[in-house]
């Protein structure tokens, strides 16, 4: 593994040198010390030994494992040096190598920007920069973000201004309670937006979907219906009380709208111009003439009632 890399490695300190027993060849991955005596296990991490150092000979091992004075899964030529071939009794020792010394160095000086700190993108460490912060204004927060490399960016938090002022709209995200209205404003970075009072929904059903059959809190508001059908409903504790009787074009529209009507629900039929009443079972029309003439009425209504006494 090269400079630059980052990988953890076993270190001890005063680890006698002592030579190797049996020649290896230059690609022999197992080997045997005279003496083990203070050397690394390699029971979790690796560690490092140079053969024949100062010779032409000189190489670099990467251990993986020991079990006594065997040495086994050998990187050889490690730490830019050339896998060679060694007599027994070379001399080894273990060391430290540039690879763990860029690994400090490159850790002290990664950081380089005012605000930036240091995450590990999986394999090495990396800077977060702050760079993408706004210079006008502190109290970014760093967040997780699977999206990015490090894992975690800088961001800023979600923002509560309480105030009778309009604060600025710029940034996101931004709260802002109104304190000259009592409404909770949100701002998308370019405009103040003014919250709906109350949801919408197509029909009773989807009211009923949303709140519950019994919503838990009276005094609940919602519009149910678009157009000439549209009604403001509260919930009063026990009903839904609605204001205004809504229009339809016809029975089937009404229907449509009332899923599951109950007694006392009002609907007025445009087609027929009858305003009807849910009872029980049943819609009964509610709007009607009646006229008691010898004589029949000019320009009577649909449903209209003539009453023709028999004298």
């Amino acid at each position: 593994m090269g400079a630059g890399t980052y990988e953890r490695k076993e270190f001890v300190g005063g680890a006698p040198a002592t030579t190797v027993s049996g020649s290896i060849t230059d690609v022999q991955t197992t080997l045997t010390l005279a003496s083990d005596t203070g050397w690394p296990t390699a029971s979790t991490y690796p560690f490092v030994a140079v053969i024949d150092r100062g010779l032409a000979s000189e190489e670099k091992i990467l251990v993986a494992g020991r079990a006594g004075t065997a040495l086994s899964s050998i990187t050889r030529g490690y730490d830019d040096t050339l896998g060679q071939a060694h007599s027994s009794g070379a001399a080894i020792e273990h060391v430290i190598d540039a690879s763990t010394i860029d690994q400090a160095n490159r850790l002290a000086n990664e950081a380089s920007a005012k605000g930036e700190i240091l995450a590990s993108n999986g394999t090495n460490v990396v800077a977060v920069t702050a760079a993408a912060m706004d210079s006008s204004e502190d109290d970014y927060a760093l967040v997780i973000d699977a999206a990015v490399g490090s894992g975690v960016k800088f961001a800023r938090p979600l923002h509560v201004t309480d105030s009778a002022g309009t604060p600025a709209v710029a940034g996101v995200p931004r709260v802002w309670f109104d304190q000259n209205t009592g409404l909770v404003r949100t701002s998308d970075g370019t405009d103040w937006k003014i919250p709906a009072t109350c949801p919408v929904f197509a029909n009773t059903t989807a009211r009923d979907a949303f709140y519950g059959a019994t919503p838990v809190q009276d005094g609940n508001m919602c519009i149910v219906g678009t157009g000439t059908a549209a009604t403001l409903q509260v919930w009063d504790g026990s009903a839904w009380a609605y204001q205004g009787v809504p229009r339809f074009a016809d029975s089937a529209t009404r229907d449509l709208y009332y899923t599951s009507p109950v007694t006392g629900d009002l609907a007025f039929l445009i087609d027929t111009h009858q305003l009807t009443e849910y009872r029980e079972d049943e819609w009964i029309l509610l709007n009607y003439k009646v006229s008691t003439a010898t004589v029949a009425p000019a320009s009577p209504h649909e449903g209209d009632i003539w009453l023709q006494p028999s004298s």
